[in-house]
């Protein structure tokens, strides 16, 4: 009620993505435009490793949560370490409450898998970010397959990093990723379809650098917080001009 009654009685209202701008205004029944102006991500923080990546490594990092596709993910790797024993998954991030359940959801994830596969999964717990940046180094693919997102930084972050992503396909993700060329969007719930596109980039490490190299360029072009302060600015700019300030 609070947040509808803001929305309603605000000027100028601004959102991340499209994908919750209409959201928001389908919700509330807003009349009013929503004006979208994206995160950014510094490029001189979140920059491309000169080490190789490690091979047959898959990296996620974000809250252990079932909202960010995590108990999917365990259905995902159970199958792509059926097809090669090597791969091992890299999870990074704090181990969150179930919501359905109360359960830890590592142990949930852990409950999915089978013996072998379970033992080529680490688990790292909450990182400070500089350590998340190296894992990010490291991977080989990164994977994020979350069902709740408004433009995900953690997207942003691992682009800017020229990782090649496997990602959900749904709701904002056609505003970051160009599937295909960044990396892949698949649906997280088709477990068979998002373990072949890991394991394609896995399998194609020239043409994962290169959806690499894409995912950076359209991070440049984009999300960069060069780029995004200037719409932020032309944004300001204009709502005074408007209200007469």
């Amino acid at each position: 009620w609070f947040e509808k009654l803001a929305l309603k009685n605000a000027d100028y209202l601004l959102s991340v993505s499209k994908f919750t701008a209409e959201k928001t205004r389908e919700i509330f029944n807003l009349k009013n435009e929503i004006k979208v102006i994206p995160n950014s991500v510094d490029l001189e923080t979140f920059t491309p490793s000169v080490e190789a990546s490690t091979p047959d490594t898959i990296l996620y990092f974000g809250s252990i949560i079932r909202k960010k596709g995590v108990l999917e993910l365990a259905e995902i790797f159970k199958l792509i370490n059926k097809h090669n024993p090597n791969i091992r998954l890299v999870m990074a991030g704090r181990d969150v409450p179930d919501i359905k359940t109360g359960k830890s959801t590592r142990a949930l994830f852990d409950d999915i898998l089978d013996e072998k596969s379970r033992g080529k999964v680490s688990w790292l717990g909450s990182l400070p970010y500089e350590e998340v940046k190296v894992q990010i180094s490291k991977a080989a693919v990164v994977i994020l397959p979350s069902f709740a997102e408004a433009l995900p930084m953690t997207w942003l972050e691992a682009m800017a990093m020229e990782k090649p992503l496997v990602t959900s396909n749904i709701g904002w993700a056609k505003e970051v990723m160009l599937n295909g060329v960044t990396g892949f969007t698949e649906d997280p719930k088709d477990h068979k379809a998002y373990a072949e596109k890991i394991l394609y980039l896995l399998d194609n490490p020239c043409e994962a650098a290169e959806r690499g190299k894409a995912a950076r360029d359209r991070v440049k072009k984009k999300f960069s917080t060069e780029v995004v302060i200037k719409r932020n600015l032309a944004f300001s700019s204009l709502t005074t001009k408007i209200s007469g300030i």
